[in-house]
């Protein structure tokens, strides 16, 4: 008999809540606390193809190309995604806007990004928290489709500027480093994340992880910010979070 999905990925989300409760409990009488989560594992190298579905298996690129083809078939995945990602909501918010300044938001998200990127969670190539390892690993192939479709549905949002000056160097910064990738507005690609309108402090955080190049390992990334210092570095995320 086969459980529903809900169901499933429901049990795994009290387990997390469970589990996390006896972690911090431990943690707190313990004589020092560990790190709050194991580094994220390396990114895997793209493809050299130029087809951008080739940084998915076989199986999710005939999905994608089927939902493209096919506008029923997007529909039914859409509705799929809704459902599955009220339990995403607990993080990234309702319809992709997260609520927590360091978690990301996924709304307007590329589909096959996001696919890729739940993919390697559920393989366990990308490492996060134990809610977003969890969760993802309990998803079907289905599910995570069905996710990465709604997501990208979803209307992004922006922040409001409330440093002009310090906005306008960061877009000097952005035109220099970061447009070349992730696009004029930040709106991303297939291969490269949406970062327009993300959290000012989520981009402060991010950006920092692969300046460092430990925790978040990307040579592409490492090599645009490394030579960037703090203050650079919060004027990029200023702006970028303008963007939308």
């Amino acid at each position: 008999m086969q459980v529903p999905s809900c169901v499933r990925i429901a049990a795994v989300l009290a387990i997390c809540l469970t589990t996390a409760a006896t972690w911090a409990q431990t943690s707190a009488s313990g004589p020092a606390a560990a790190s709050s989560a194991p580094a994220p594992a390396a990114s895997a190298a793209m493809p050299a193809a130029s087809n951008p579905l080739l940084v998915l298996p076989q199986w999710a690129q005939d999905k994608v190309i089927a939902a493209r083809r096919d506008p029923k078939v997007q529909e039914q995945a859409y509705k799929q995604g809704a459902k599955v990602a009220t339990f995403c909501a607990n993080c990234h918010g309702p319809a992709g806007h997260s609520v927590r300044p360091e978690v990301p938001n996924l709304a307007g998200q590329n589909t096959v990004y996001v696919l890729n990127q739940l993919n390697k969670f559920h393989d366990g190539r990308r490492r996060g928290n134990f809610f977003m390892e969890g969760l993802v690993k309990a998803m079907s192939n289905d599910e995570r489709f069905a996710v990465a479709v709604y997501y990208t549905d979803q209307e992004p949002a922006s922040f409001k500027v409330s440093d002009p000056a310090l906005a306008a160097t960061g877009k000097t910064l952005y035109e220099d480093a970061c447009k070349r990738c992730h696009g004029v507005g930040g709106a991303g690609s297939e291969r490269n994340s949406r970062i327009a309108g993300q959290h000012p402090s989520y981009l402060d955080m991010s950006i920092r992880r692969y300046r460092q190049n430990q925790d978040r390992s990307e040579e592409r990334m490492f090599k645009a910010t490394k030579a960037l210092n703090d203050q650079e570095i919060k004027a990029l995320s200023a702006y970028i979070g303008s963007l939308r």
